[in-house]
């Protein structure tokens, strides 16, 4: 006897599906060697997905410049992945969007994506706000090693 799946349940397969060969397509991606100088930052979800696609990748970051807002999730990939020159700076404050509920979800995000250093660091200035705080490349010396490109 041949019995239909209810269209909820078709819909969730469906979508658990295209997660799945999402989720796949991520880890298959080559992702190029990236110097990151002079971002701005943008939408959390962007730098998210695209650090994801980096960490599967295992590609290495130069950080050069500076890496102000969203940017700064750069900092969630290992330490192995990364290295900063003396030119190297990150920006800090709270997400702004659409509602204050999102700007709280969105501060959360960024705060358990930080390594334990990125957020002690916020901690000791105060906590993240709506003004721009900065961390300079001799803050970041103690814990990412600086490129080799630097030392030369």
């Amino acid at each position: 006897m041949h019995t239909e799946l209810p269209l909820a349940k078709l819909g969730w397969t469906l979508k658990t599906m295209a997660i799945g060969l999402f989720a796949a397509t991520l880890t298959a991606l080559p992702a190029n060697a990236e110097t990151v100088s002079g971002n701005p930052g943008g939408q959390i979800v962007t730098f998210a997905l695209h650090i994801a696609k980096l960490r599967a990748a295992d590609e290495p970051v130069h950080f050069d410049g500076a890496c102000d807002s969203a940017c700064t999730l750069y900092l969630s990939l290992p330490v192995e992945q990364l290295c900063f020159t003396p030119r190297a700076s990150f920006g800090f404050h709270l997400p702004y969007g659409i509602s204050a509920h999102q700007n709280a979800v969105a501060a959360n995000y960024l705060l358990s994506q930080y390594p334990d250093w990125v957020r002690q660091w916020i901690d000791e200035h105060g906590g993240l706000s709506h003004t721009l705080m900065r961390m300079e490349a001799d803050e970041v010396a103690e814990h990412l090693p600086i490129c080799a490109e630097a030392q030369a």
